[in-house]
């Protein structure tokens, strides 16, 4: 900023000042008069990126421009007019020439400390290493298509999600609606079992109902963190249902690939129509192979959740089973991790409150600084016309002066916190990726559970069906000549057996391999969380360090013009 500007003052203050326009009206006017703010700039701070990179000098354009529109105005002025104006002049007291209100968003001051913070803390997305699959989730569209209800429309959002690869370089792009997120979110609770998948996004319907604004950012820019979090997941990242997701065209659901990765499932319906038959025994209340190995939720075998939730009270509250070692410690695990969860989550409360807290930190400090400044435009107004050389006219200009060093020490110390703030949020980013990963992570230690008992309810029914075999051929073969009856229904029987041990050997293989997936996620967990957390802490303690040194530097120079000791401050014991 050049010599001739006003507001340039700072580091390097300058003893010249030139007269600087004021608003016409009285603070209370001006108050009475002001726009209302606009949504989402209750933040008297949101702005301040934007003017510090407004261009020099603008308050002296306003000036030259009400000089070169007067004369135009007062020749299209009519006489009558023109008198007024001259009587008004020469008996009404003397005012401030009219100029838009001074405020933070366009307050220009001559140092930037915009660039001091950037880039620092570690705390960036240049900290970690670049990721292979670039995803990113934009152009919101809404979408009005047919209802279920014949004679209704409904609407939906649809969202451009683009992938580009390094390596083979190429790019695609894609439109995907929010249920084709849950679809592929269900898909991986059953393909991905025992894996710590990062959970999607809620759907949140009643704030779609209520209407608000922010909404569709809201779920666009979650929506892009899920698939991100998917990404970085070295087994799921690596899916083909993920890949199905971000390279199939069109519609999701008419896609051949993506049908071909959907499981075999039962629906409630199939489950409500089979149960009768399963309890009169013309239909087979022994699970498959591939039963075996779901979760009885997905099947439309509700006999067999009714079962394996009598073997879950059973083993609450009477007999608890006899767990191996390894399991043992897995449940200790899960409760660890419940435990965990709950000290996250106040962590992450305290990390929002402290985040808040210190943005209403800057934004009072910036108020401060902005009357400040006013106030020193004001002396500096009223000691012009009390004459340069008077008495009035040079304490006038003096306390002008105090006040604008002041004022926009303030005023850069606010910008300062606005842009450390930001970088702390960053920081503290992996405190609440970790808070929202626990669920998760409970949720994968539970599947293991639930194959156990689907194993453990295959076993129970395996025994008694083996004793039941056993006691109609001790039966048939005390008549002579055996019993015809009693002949097809232990054949029938033992077929069922036979059919349960396939289900028992499925579903020893299934809590196997879940097991197996819960140790090598929770290893995985336990080394990422270290270097995240490492990684929290040395971005937040630099940015706080930094943000320190930068006010102290402000604050020692405003000192320094006002003649006080700059020497170094001596360390705290």
């Amino acid at each position: 900023m050049g010599a001739t500007d006003p507001l340039s003052f700072g580091l390097d203050d300058q003893d010249e000042h030139e007269e600087v326009l004021l608003d016409d009206a009285s603070p209370l006017d001006a108050a009475a008069t002001a726009p209302a703010p606009s949504h989402g700039d209750d933040d008297p701070l949101s702005s301040l990126s934007s003017a510090a990179q407004a261009p020099a000098g603008s308050y002296r354009d306003v000036y030259h421009t009400q000089q070169q529109h007067q004369p135009l105005q007062e020749q299209s002025a009519s006489p009558k007019t023109q008198q007024v104006a001259a009587a008004s002049s020469v008996a009404g007291p003397p005012h401030h020439r009219a100029q838009a209100s001074l405020t933070l968003e366009n307050l220009e001051i001559s140092a930037d400390d915009s660039g001091f913070l950037r880039g620092g803390g570690g705390a960036g997305p240049s900290s970690r290493p670049a990721p292979v699959l670039q995803i990113s989730v934009s152009d919101p569209v809404r979408r009005v298509g047919d209802s279920v209800i014949p004679g209704f429309t409904s609407t939906h959002t649809e969202y451009l999600v683009s992938a580009s690869w390094d390596s083979p370089r190429r790019r695609v792009e894609v439109r995907r609606r929010f249920r084709d997120f849950v679809a592929l979110a269900d898909l991986l609770a059953v393909t991905q079992r025992g894996f710590f998948v990062f959970p999607r996004p809620d759907k949140n319907t009643l704030d779609q109902q209520l209407g608000k604004s922010d909404f569709v950012e809201v779920r666009r820019l979650e929506l892009e963190r899920y698939l991100r979090k998917l990404a970085a997941h070295p087994v799921v990242g690596q899916g083909e249902e993920l890949r199905v997701f971000l390279e199939a065209e069109g519609s999701l659901g008419s896609s051949f690939q993506w049908q071909q990765l959907q499981p075999a499932r039962g629906t409630l319906i199939e489950g409500i129509s089979r149960l009768p038959r399963q309890l009169i025994g013309t239909d087979s209340s022994v699970p498959t192979t591939v039963e075996a190995q779901q979760n009885a939720r997905n099947t439309s075998d509700l006999l067999r959740r009714f079962r394996e939730i009598g073997e879950r009270m059973r083993q609450e509250y009477k007999a608890p089973p006899v767990l191996q070692e390894q399991e043992v410690k897995l449940r200790e695990k899960r409760a660890g991790v419940e435990e965990y969860a709950e000290k996250l989550a106040a962590a992450s409360r305290r990390a929002e409150l402290m985040v808040k807290e210190f943005e209403e930190m800057g934004a009072v400090m910036g108020d401060l600084g902005l009357s400040l400044v006013k106030l020193g435009r004001y002396e500096d107004e009223e000691g012009s016309k009390c004459g340069q050389y008077s008495d009035l006219g040079v304490g006038a200009r003096a306390v002008a002066t105090d006040a604008k060093r002041v004022g926009t020490a303030a005023v850069r110390q606010s910008r300062l916190a606005r842009l450390a703030n930001g970088q702390v949020m960053e920081a503290l980013e992996p405190l609440h990726d970790e808070l929202a990963m626990s669920p998760a992570v409970t949720a994968a230690l539970r599947e293991r559970e639930t194959a156990l008992l689907t194993l453990q309810s295959i076993e129970e029914d395996l025994e008694r069906r083996r004793g039941a075999v056993v006691a109609l051929e001790e039966s048939g073969a005390r008549r002579v000549g055996g019993d015809a009856a009693k002949a097809r229904k232990v054949a029938a029987m033992q077929n069922d057996v036979s059919a349960l041990e396939a289900a028992l050997s499925a579903a020893q293989l299934e809590y196997e391999r879940v097991k197996a997936r819960n140790l090598q996620e929770l290893e995985r967990v336990r080394l990422e969380r270290a270097s995240e957390f490492a990684r929290l802490a040395r971005g937040f303690a630099e940015v706080d360090a930094m943000y320190g040194q930068r006010c102290q530097e402000i604050w020692r120079n405003v000192a320094a013009d006002f003649g006080a000791s700059t020497g170094p401050v001596e360390a705290v014991p």
